[in-house]
């Protein structure tokens, strides 16, 4: 829950100022000429015009307290956003294994990865890397994949976007391999399950693409 200014400090004083420049004046204003319209039209009486001219002065405050209070609450939650400060986890870094990738020791990062997923099974982002990092480096396809299934099927279940990107990665893991049968199948499952968004249609139309040269050359694939 994002909270609004606490009057703790010289900067929500000075905001605060500059609500009450700005916006005093004008809601007086407005409101002493609402009282007078209600007197010239013999709505109120004259005791009344004076007691809501008095009125004036505290609703104005509570006017510019609620602006001021609204505004910075409204600031403070669109930063918690924009920046997921508190609310959302930032994703998890491993810098031992960053260190040996740019060093370009690819077989001791992985190792470092499973020993890391002994410890977290349950960091899929940690997996994610590892089967990038066999699939790009090490031409560990099986085990690759097996990570991406292992996303797929984990209990409790991957998020989403964890989700996606392993289904991302088999599909790029089946096109280098050149595992039509099962590419097509994860298309499909992609289209599916995201259908509606810009990557199902690519998706859509990958497949669609494979399903026509199939019918053009005759060829038969065998399951994979």
């Amino acid at each position: 829950m994002a909270k609004g200014p606490q009057y703790t400090d010289a900067s929500d004083a000075i905001r605060l100022l500059r609500v009450a420049v700005w916006f005093g004046p004008a809601c007086f204003a407005m409101l002493s000429s609402c009282w007078y319209f209600m007197l010239n039209k013999g709505w109120i009486s004259y005791v009344g015009f004076v007691f809501l001219l008095i009125l004036n002065i505290p609703l104005t405050i509570a006017g510019i307290l609620m602006i001021h209070r609204t505004v910075g609450a409204t600031a403070v939650l669109m930063v918690k956003t924009m920046f997921a400060d508190g609310d959302i986890p930032p994703p998890p870094t491993y810098p031992r294994q960053d260190v040996l990738i740019v060093q370009g020791k690819f077989a001791e990062a992985a190792d470092w990865f499973r020993d890391h997923l002994r410890i977290e099974p349950g960091d899929h982002e940690a997996r994610l890397q590892l089967a990038h990092l066999l699939e790009m480096r090490l031409n560990g396809y099986e085990e690759a994949e097996r990570l991406y299934l292992e996303i797929r099927n984990a209990e409790p279940a991957a998020n989403q976007y964890e989700q996606m990107r392993a289904t991302n990665g088999l599909i790029d893991l089946y096109r280098k391999l050149g595992r039509t049968a099962r590419l097509r199948v994860e298309l499909a499952r992609f289209v599916e399950r995201y259908r509606g968004s810009a990557l199902a249609a690519g998706a859509a139309r990958e497949l669609r693409e494979l399903k026509e040269i199939d019918s053009t050359s005759g060829s038969r694939h065998s399951p994979t």
